[in-house]
């Protein structure tokens, strides 16, 4: 067989591999749930506002500034519950080498327009995950300078750091991407330990996305570039 041709039918097989595990990874990911706005607004709208979470206080950027504080699993499950308030947001993860677990996971999520907390401005989040390293950071960005940020947050941290000492892992410092001008608030955890941090959650789970079919179709783009940058990165 031809040289060019042996090239040419691995290519199909291994996209047709691809293919295969795509799919079933859509399968396993899909929630019978996903095409619904399971925000509180949406969930008390369906339920004539008799379901648990209609009885929560209304939806809290600084509920969720609170939570961050912790650097546990806790924050993700309260942004999660409190994620209306940031409104539909322009989620974007970088894509990376499937087979590289040493390659970070990066996904930035700049919001349309600020949103206040504890008399904050905070323009995004962003997140990033070493699977290899079980190294994990996550966190917002604010447009305010630390020193700033540092006395709005002031008390919240102390009270915060005095019941859970594991609070020491949140950080303020000085933003280091121009797309996020002024201040950095987040949390570093390294494995699983104390923190209960196996992994991050999909960062399409956290926010709004643009509709209610976004989701879905961004995490096929994502896996499609990934695939293709593994494929690039092979024949290197």
């Amino acid at each position: 067989m031809k040289k060019w041709l042996k090239v040419m039918v691995y290519t199909v097989v291994t996209l047709f591999g691809l293919f295969v595990v795509l799919v079933g990874l859509v399968l396993a990911t899909i929630d019978p749930y996903s095409f619904e706005d399971m925000s509180r607004g949406g969930i008390c709208e369906r339920s004539g506002d008799v379901a648990k979470e209609c009885a929560m206080p209304p939806e809290s950027a600084e509920k969720v500034l609170a939570a961050l504080l912790t650097c546990d699993t806790q924050f993700f499950k309260t942004l999660d519950e409190e994620k209306a308030v940031f409104k539909r947001a322009n989620i974007v993860a970088h894509p990376y080498n499937l087979l590289d677990a040493g390659e970070p996971r990066i996904s930035v999520v700049p919001f349309s327009q600020p949103v206040e907390a504890y008399g904050l401005h905070i323009t995004g989040y962003a997140q990033q995950a070493l699977p290899g390293e079980s190294d994990y950071t996550w966190g917002f960005y604010a447009s305010e300078q630390p020193d700033e940020v540092e006395r709005a947050l002031e008390t919240a941290r102390s009270d915060t750091l005095a019941a859970n000492p594991r609070a020491v892992a949140f950080a303020i410092a000085a933003s280091d991407t121009p797309d996020f001008p002024g201040t950095r608030l987040g949390c570093r955890v390294a494995g699983n330990g104390a923190s209960g941090i196996a992994d991050l959650p999909s960062v399409y789970d956290l926010f709004l996305s643009r509709d209610i079919t976004t989701a879905l179709f961004d995490k096929f783009d994502l896996f499609v570039a990934s695939a293709t940058k593994t494929i690039s990165d092979f024949g290197r």
